[in-house]
């Protein structure tokens, strides 16, 4: 016999993305119920999953096996990840066979495992030599077939591909972002409105003051050393203050700048002043302890749209007399 005792509890708003939950360690069980597809009746959506220390990454899974209130069981795969982001690893090398030359470029893979909307990969020894050794945030994911580059750059890399690899750097945003500030490299910049796009989704907030970093492959050098204050931001693009209708138009290095200096931002403080933090815990080691549910019909942190509810259990087991 055993007994249970409650650690955390929450929910969510799914995106159908992967989804971190900050929780203490230690914890022996956890049990996520999706409201949406409890309620519902679609055809092999799953509603409730049970994970306990010792199932690696495998959660035991309740679902709907036709569409209607009927249940079933099984186990589903790569649905959890106890992580400590302080120690996250760095995968290992994962054949790429073709990428695409164009701003969102595509990525052809027989392994995509791991991996889902949001995650961050980086590229090695492919043809487009000016995107190698960079982090991408991904999206469109096409289980063991292809994932795209979440954020267009501004200019198409030059090159098809070719043969390569890529490595699974981080699954989400929070476990790549481990110390702060976080520089990021630059997609693009639309002078017109002094939106910047991220190649890795940036995690900044309104009110960060930026520094920017252009080399003179990247044609706007007049914004470089240039700082300014976030109006606004999205996931993958955020807007300065800064007005830069005059200024020459921004590129991304083609394959025939290499080598060069990538274009990038780096937070400087909080506020009009460079050296202001209001917010210092922003600054600077972000690491924790948690777990990553994985996205998806058949996974924990379902589809977008659903609410899911979660609940962290540590167990004392007692051994009957």
């Amino acid at each position: 016999m055993s007994s249970e005792t409650i650690v955390q509890t929450g929910s969510f708003a799914a995106d159908g993305k992967n989804k971190t939950l900050k929780i203490r360690s230690g914890v022996d069980k956890i049990v996520i119920e999706n409201v949406t597809q409890w309620a519902a009746s679609n055809n092999g959506y799953g509603f409730k999953y049970t994970w306990y220390k010792g199932l690696g990454t495998t959660a035991l899974m309740e679902y709907h096996p036709a569409a209607d209130h009927t249940s079933a069981v099984n186990t589903t795969l790569t649905a959890i990840e106890v992580i400590d982001s302080a120690n996250y690893a760095l995968g290992g090398a994962v054949a790429v066979t073709s990428g695409t030359d164009v701003t969102g470029a595509v990525y052809e893979t027989g392994d995509t495992s791991g991996l889902a909307n949001g995650s961050i990969v980086r590229l090695s020894s492919t043809d487009q030599i000016n995107l190698n050794g960079l982090d991408f945030s991904i999206d469109d994911l096409s289980a063991n077939t292809s994932f795209a580059l979440a954020n267009d750059l501004a200019t198409a890399p030059g090159i098809i591909a070719g043969t390569g690899f890529y490595r699974n750097v981080a699954p989400n945003l929070e476990t790549y972002r481990l110390f702060a500030p976080s520089n990021r490299n630059i997609a693009n910049i639309d002078k017109t409105t002094s939106e910047v796009t991220t190649l890795v989704d940036h995690g900044y907030s309104v009110g960060n003051k930026v520094k920017f970093s252009i080399p003179a492959k990247a044609g706007m050098t007049e914004l470089n050393g240039i700082e300014g204050n976030i109006t606004a931001i999205s996931t993958s693009k955020f807007t300065v203050d800064t007005v830069m209708t005059s200024m020459t138009t921004f590129k991304f290095p083609v394959y025939g700048d290499v080598p060069c200096q990538i274009p990038s931002v780096v937070p400087v403080g909080d506020g009009s002043s460079s050296v202001s933090q209001t917010a210092p815990s922003k600054f600077f080691n972000q690491g924790f302890i948690g777990v990553i549910l994985t996205g998806g019909t058949t996974s924990p942190a379902g589809n977008s749209g659903d609410t899911v509810r979660w609940t962290s259990y540590v167990v004392e087991n007692i051994d009957d007399e």
